[in-house]
């Protein structure tokens, strides 16, 4: 038996889901933009795979996309030119929605053809079936934040963080070699955990508004090392696999 998943009250329009053989989830996925580089190309075809298998088994994808370093090369060079920090948030943006536009073209046919603009967008491209491609939405708000927002809207049963590093530690692992690993924590224990930047392109795993709308929300998110893209492969299947942060 077949029935349409609906995103939002009257567009019923989207992809469909078997309910007599595997119930398909939603989930988020938010990659950091450091694993979008051109020297890294094996990665970025890494990424490709893992979301059309995903979309083949029948999840329903978001896929929210950071602006990595082309974002802190323009971003840096703009502040040393006296650029204002709204117009430093509007470059990062742009950025993140170049790594945006590399990913839908490598995902034709797969992916809805233009990365949203606001949430607005993201779920009429959500309603049609697709895997919605997203960078940034607007000034002061980090593409955590829109990965957030995204599965807020969505209803999605998970946001998955591809970040640099194994899972959520209890100080900075590159900076501390005795920082451990915490498997399973709150978000009110993450807030604790986490030290916030707001500086434009430099935004660390959820800044406190992503915290805040994933925890009312009562939706968890899964931290892995998004080096090795299988890592988000099995953070969707359920597998216990980097840190869980739960409501």
């Amino acid at each position: 038996m077949f029935e349409p998943v609906c995103f939002y009250p009257g567009s019923c329009v989207g992809f469909l889901v078997d309910l007599g053989s595997v119930v398909a989830k939603t989930v988020v996925v938010k990659i950091s933009g450091k694993h979008f580089s051109p020297s890294n190309p094996d990665r970025i075809r890494g990424y490709v795979d893992v979301v059309k298998q995903l979309y083949d088994e029948g999840y329903g994808l978001a896929i929210v996309v950071g602006g990595g370093r082309l974002a802190r090369d323009y971003i840096g060079l703009a502040s040393r030119l006296g650029a204002r920090k709204g117009y430093l948030d509007i470059i990062g943006i742009e950025a993140a929605r170049l790594n945006a536009r590399l990913l839908i073209a490598l995902l034709e046919g797969v992916a809805y053809p233009e990365p949203p603009r606001s949430i607005w967008e993201a779920l009429e491209a959500a309603a049609t079936g697709k895997v919605v491609v997203a960078g940034g939405f607007q000034p002061g708000q980090s593409t955590a934040g829109v990965a957030a927002l995204l599965a807020e809207a969505l209803s999605a049963d998970m946001l998955v963080l591809a970040t640099t590093v194994d899972g959520v530690y209890t100080s900075d692992p590159r900076r501390n070699p005795r920082a451990r690993l915490i498997p399973r924590l709150s978000y009110e224990e993450l807030r604790r955990v986490l030290s916030q930047t707001v500086e434009p392109g430099r935004y660390e795993l959820l800044d406190p508004l992503a915290i805040t709308i994933l925890e009312r929300s009562r939706i968890p998110a899964r931290v892995v090392n998004g080096s090795e893209p299988g890592n988000v492969l099995r953070a969707v299947r359920g597998e216990d696999v980097g840190s869980l942060v739960e409501p």
